[in-house]
Parts: structure tokens; sequence; C-alpha cells
């Protein structure tokens, strides 16, 4: 293809007014040497320049078509690109509480959370965000992206109750968020959305642990200090466990203290949400970091080659006249014969699909991770139904240490129904893999669920499972997140069951396997708790009963 095919157009008048002129400049010569003597004579003693003449001529029109090839911009063969950004990391915690219910601020303090929550991502346009609602535990709404828009998508749904653990842990939140953003350079931002009551979840220490992380935390407390009864489902207000009527108030000092701890600061919600406007300007004060935006492929650009063509035959019709009488005679054979040693020599020609596969995979096996991800490339972009190249471009990408871009690779890969359920099932495996490094651990039990799925004999998918539930369940402390090793892909015999055909050869995607941390015992009982619980899932009645059964929090207190 050409990404300016208007040139192929005009090359055709071009080139055929460049061989007018040619023939007319020759008449006027022969007509010139017809008035010098007879023609027969003159042929004799000008042979040599005419041939070279008629060379120069040939060389001249065919440089000019390269050029004009050249300028339509040739293109062929596909390469992986990504976009570098400068960027503050953002994490936005929004309190889902009960306590969130209460109207002292109209028309409820979840409502202005949300207001303020999407006013503040309207000004962070070009930064990376993520969002985090909390109750008596945090959860990731939205992970670390520079789509806002999907951010506030995922802003609409929130609602009291979207995390079902009852109470308020603003610690848990703190800590969370500072997880999400805490390895990444430049500015690093947290931003509370709350009303400040806590039950025992240390929320001071954990501003203290994310100072350490080079993390700021900006508090907005939302609510007054006189505080609202918080009004239930089906009429009436909250009582606590003695039966009086619960007042949820504004507790501004443990806000204020986690706040200060860390370096930023602590605002109370104003009906113009003028704190808003101060916080993105602290914000942006701060310096950025360079990150990978995004990532996409593209034609190859191919210009060069007619190009540099040109350019050797205009220096070659440069030194004619230092050339011999008989090298200068045209030979329709030897003509005929160079092109054919040019297109020979073409790249497009030379390369398919499974020699570039083949050589993706030696350079994978010999650590050059960029230069066989370059290679799938232009293997997918020869053949775009195959997917083992995005296949192995994931495993590429992967020992790059760019996650998102791996399992984006992956899932690709798996969503094909066409693809055969094996590669699939080792797809989703990797998957999984990639977000378990990730520290994302729900999205990892859920890859290893459906590779599950689709291989139920596969026991590192079984084994790897175990592992994601263990630890989002029970998260790893940050450090040891940040200094444990990171996996590394591991082909094993099975993943070369689709390596037939030509040359054997086949490039085969390989699997990548977590370290393990748990032993054999540990690995039992939690699967044994994990099928417990499914079956206890299975067995609910109705929704209330559900809500009936979920635990209180240490203190009683689940608002």
């Amino acid at each position: 293809m050409f990404k300016a095919p208007l040139w192929l157009i005009l090359a055709v008048p071009a080139l055929a007014a460049a061989w007018v002129l040619s023939a007319w400049a020759a008449a006027r010569r022969a007509r010139a040497a017809d008035a010098l003597g007879k023609a027969s004579t003159l042929a004799k003693i000008t042979e040599a320049a005419g041939a070279r003449r008629t060379l120069s001529t040939r060389l001249r029109l065919s440089a000019l078509a390269l050029l004009l090839a050249a300028l339509a911009g040739p293109q062929w063969g596909v390469e992986l690109v990504e976009t570098r950004a400068s960027a503050r990391q953002v994490v936005i915690a929004v309190d889902v509480s009960l306590s969130m219910n209460a109207q002292d601020i109209k028309p409820s303090r979840l409502d202005r959370a949300k207001e303020s929550l999407s006013l503040l991502l309207d000004q962070l346009r070009g930064e990376r965000v993520a969002v985090v609602a909390f109750a008596g535990e945090a959860h990731v709404v939205c992970p670390l992206t520079h789509d806002i828009e999907a951010a506030k998508q995922l802003l609409s749904a929130l609602e009291v109750g979207a995390v079902p653990t009852p109470g308020t842990a603003i610690g848990s939140a703190i800590r969370t968020g500072s997880a999400l953003i805490g390895r990444f350079t430049g500015a690093k931002t947290l931003v509370l959305l709350t009303d400040g009551e806590d039950h025992k979840s240390d929320p001071l220490g954990a501003a203290r642990e994310a100072a350490a992380s080079g993390v700021k935390v900006f508090a907005v407390g939302i609510g007054t200090a006189d505080g609202e009864p918080i009004p239930i489902e089906g009429g009436g207000y909250k009582k606590d466990a003695k039966g009086s009527t619960v007042i949820s108030r504004l507790a501004e000092e443990p806000l204020a203290q986690a706040a200060q701890a860390s370096g930023g600061a602590y605002f109370r919600s104003s009906p113009g949400m003028d704190e808003i406007a101060e916080i993105v300007g602290r914000i942006k004060s701060g310096d950025s970091s360079q990150g990978l935006a995004g990532a996409a492929s593209r034609w190859r650009n191919r210009y060069a080659w007619p190009l540099a063509l040109a350019f050797l035959l205009i220096c070659l019709e440069m030194v004619l006249p230092l050339l011999p009488v008989a090298a200068t005679r045209p030979r329709r054979d030897a003509l005929v014969l160079a092109a054919m040693v040019l297109l020979a020599a073409h790249p497009s020609r030379a390369a398919t699909l499974e020699g570039s596969l083949r050589e993706g995979n030696r350079r994978y096996d010999d650590g050059k991770f960029d230069e066989a991800l370059e290679l799938y490339g232009e293997a997918s972009g020869k053949k775009p139904s195959d997917p083992r190249p995005a296949f192995n471009a994931g495993a590429a990408l992967f020992r790059m240490e760019r996650d998102s871009d791996s399992a984006a690779a992956f899932d690709a890969v798996a969503q094909r129904r066409e693809v055969p359920r094996a590669l699939r099932a080792d797809a989703l495996y990797n998957m999984g893999n990639t977000r378990l490094r990730a520290e994302d651990y729900a999205g990892a039990a859920d890859a290893y669920r459906r590779a599950l799925a689709l291989a139920p004999d596969d026991e590192d998918a079984r084994r790897n499972l175990i592992l994601a539930l263990h630890h989002h369940k029970n998260p790893p402390p940050p450090k040891q997140c940040k200094n444990k090793k990171d996996p590394s892909p591991k082909p094993n015999d099975k993943d070369k069951k689709n390596s037939g055909g030509q040359g054997g050869e086949r490039p085969n995607p390989p699997r990548t396997r977590p370290q393990d941390s748990l032993s054999r015992e540990d690995a039992e009982r939690v699967l044994r708790a994990v099928a417990d619980r499914e079956k206890t899932t299975k067995n609910k009645a109705s929704p209330s009963s559900a809500l009936n059964r979920r635990s209180k929090p240490p203190t009683g207190e689940d608002w």
C-alpha cells in the first residue's frame, strides 16, 4: 500500500512528459546531424556518444520513476509503536459507606463527593488517574488511566453499598491508593473525599507509610460538625447497637492529621467547590514522570528503498562519460537481469510469515525482546488472521515489563472464538500472570478461572488461581511486592503442541509462571476455603439474606 497514492497518478503524465522531451531533443539532434553531412558517416563517428546518451536517458527516466514512487510513500509490514508522555499520578478515593447518605450537605454527602470528583477529573486531563471506592475495605474501581471519560463513566455507577463490607476504613483507602502509584517517579497524589469517620483503620499510620513512598494526601471533608442522622432504605434512620439514632458528624481532625503527615493539606468541601481548583494547582506544580501513554500497530514506511535506488541511478548517470564505450552500450538482457536481482533481494519477497516468526523466536531466545516484538509485528501484518504473532508479541511485552500491553495482546487472542481452545487457554493463563505481577489479584483470578474453564486439567492455572485468591484476601506488604523477583516466561513441552508445520520451528508463546509463595498445605487449605465460599454463594436464598450474612466490622460500627 501507499501513504500518498496521488503521486503514482501524477507519475504517469510526468514520465510521459519526460519521455516526450527526450524524444524531441533526439529529433533536434538528428536534424542538426543531417545538416552536417551524410547520416551513415556521422553515425560511425558519434556511435559512442549516442550509446551513452541513450543509456543516460533511460537512467534519468528510471530515477524519476523511483523518486515519484518514494514520494508516494510505499508501506508494508507492521510495527508496534508506543507513545510516551509526561504525566502525574493521581488516585481519588471516594467514601461510599452508609454515612455518606447523610443529607447535611445537599442533596447528600455522596452526591457532593461525586460532583467534586467529576470536576477534579475534568481538570486533570493529561494526567494518569485512578478511582478507589472504600467503605469497610477499599476496592480499585478504575485503574490508572489517561482516559478521563472512562473514569467518569465508572464514577456515575458509584453508590452507597458499592463496597460490600460495611464501615469506614480510611487507612485501607490510603494504603490501596499508595500501592497503585508508589512505584512511579514524579508527583504522586492521593485525594480523599470522605466525611472523616473512621473505624480504627489507622489513617495516620497509613498516611505516614504513603509519605515514605512519596505520596501526598489531600483530604476533602464532606459534611458538617453538627451532623445528621443517616437515612436507611425503607425509611427511618440508622440505629446503633443500643437502639439509639446514629448522628454522623464531619471528623476533621483525623483527616487534617493524615494530610499533614504526608505533606498534603486538608480542605472542607464548599458549595462552590473552590478547594478542587486549589488541589489541582498543587498537583500540577509537582514534577511529572515519563511513562507509556499507549501502544498501537502501524504500517512501516519503506520510501527509503526507491529513494536509495534513484540516488544510485543518478550517480551512475553522472559517471557514464568515464566508462569505456563497450560498457555504455545498452543491453536488454543485462537490464532484465538487474531487475530480477533487485526483485529477488526485495525484503517483502524474501520475508514470509513463518520466516518472521522463526527469526522472532530466535531473537526472543537471545533476550532481544524489542527486536522479537518488531518481527512478530511484521508477521502479524503478513497474516492478521493468524493468532500466533499476537500471542508471541504478548510474551515479548511481558519480558519487557509492559504488563498492560502484554495483557491486552493475550486478551485479544483469548477473545477470538476461531482460535484453538488450547491456545486460548494459554493466552488466558499468561494474561493472569501479567495481572498477578501487576498486583491486580482480582483480575488475575478471573483470568485463571477462564483458563480453567477451557483447560480443566491445567494444574499450573489451578495453583496460580489459589495464589491470586490468597493475595487478594491477604495482600502482601507493599515493600514485599516491590522487591519480589518478577516471573520469567518458561517454555515447556506442552506448549509445543501447535508447533507442527513448515520447518518444525513455528514459534509458540512461552507460558509465564509466577513464583510460588505458598506451601502445598497452604494451597490446599485456600482451595478448600474458596470451594466452600463458592458453594455458599450458590446456595444464597435472596439478596436480603446475603446482606444479613455480611460480617460486621470489629468495632460493630457499620456506617
